[in-house]
């Protein structure tokens, strides 16, 4: 499912620098999500994982909680100045990473970037460290980047994931020491946003729908997978859906794509689709359910996607998952 692949393997170190507040969308300005570059292997594992319960490794991890703590306000200053200079602004993409474009003690570039809630599907299985209590995974890519991933819970499998871009200096030790003390303030009382009316951040997508909306839009035998806190997504043999919880900056006149086209979704509510019709064919129909003065904003984003080969009408799809998936999302 590229789509999902592509949201998922959004790097946080390479967004625009944005301000970071307590309200998720709404007090902040956020930059649209871009993707990391191929070469890292692991940024992000595009397999999801099973959409089954699972226990925490400690209460304060479990899935509800991390869903509402805001990680700029995780990632502290006070954590970041043993390691030199913090911006005094953090960039953020999404509700659950955050990043940091610090200097060291020299004056050197030193960037960190945080992912709360980080589905580790790949990493789980070679988790052979300990980090905090937690077991966890180091991967060191080139000599200048670091991911270091510490296991909140392992079925399905979540975590906590520490970006490190350091050109002149060692990057993993660096943020093993700032992940470490990372989850020790997720285990004590971890700033959260504000929620706002309307807002879909404490919803677990993939009990959203209801069985008789899932089978409609994958058919029957579709596979649920969940995707960190906010992605989930059904898939048959031919058919793939996603609903999609999103944070992010939104052009005047809710200019998504030049491709897009208005539709009505019932109820006095417009949802505005785009056919990306690339290898993977996909329709995607995005719906804002909160916008600030600043034009961020928190989007319900609901997409069916399949290979060239599979013979359906997508953008049929899309509107009518959508259609079964908004009134039982908060109202603004």
């Amino acid at each position: 499912m590229p789509r999902i692949r592509a949201a998922l393997a959004v790097a946080a170190a390479l967004l625009t620098l944005v301000g970071c507040a307590s309200g998720p969308g709404l007090d902040r300005k956020v930059s649209v999500r871009r993707t990391i570059p191929a070469n890292a292997q692991n940024a992000a594992d595009p397999t999801g994982t099973s959409g089954t319960s699972g226990k925490p490794a400690d209460p304060a991890f479990a899935v509800e909680k991390m869903r509402l703590v805001d990680p700029c306000k995780l990632m502290s200053k006070d954590l970041l100045e043993p390691f030199g200079k913090p911006d005094t602004r953090y960039s953020s993409g999404s509700y659950t990473r955050c990043s940091n474009y610090m200097k060291d003690t020299s004056g050197k570039d030193l960037n960190f970037s945080i992912e709360v809630g980080y589905t580790m599907s790949f990493e789980a299985s070679k988790a052979n460290k300990q980090l905090a209590g937690l077991k966890s995974y180091e991967q060191k890519l080139d000599s200048d980047a670091c991911f270091i991933s510490a296991l909140t819970q392992e079925d399905p499998p979540v975590g906590v994931r520490m970006q490190v871009g350091y050109k002149t200096g060692e990057p993993c030790e660096p943020g093993r020491k700032l992940l470490e003390s990372l989850i020790k303030k997720l285990k004590k009382d971890p700033a959260k946003y504000s929620v706002k009316k309307g807002s879909p951040i404490e919803l677990d997508p993939c009990k959203v729908p209801d069985a008789a909306a899932i089978k409609e839009a994958a058919g029957d035998g579709g596979k649920e997978l969940s995707y960190g806190m906010h992605t989930c997504g059904w898939n048959s043999r031919t058919i793939n859906i996603t609903l999609d919880f999103r944070l992010q900056y939104v052009p005047d006149g809710n200019k998504f794509d030049d491709k897009q086209t208005e539709v009505d979704l019932g109820s006095g509510v417009k949802g505005y689709q785009v056919l990306n019709e690339g290898v993977y064919p996909t329709c995607s129909v995005m719906v804002p359910l909160t916008k600030d003065g600043n034009n961020n904003a928190e989007l319900a984003v609901m997409e069916a996607s399949g290979s060239k080969d599979a013979q359906f009408d997508r953008c049929a799809k899309a509107q009518a998952f959508a259609k079964a998936v908004l009134p039982k999302l908060p109202k603004a």
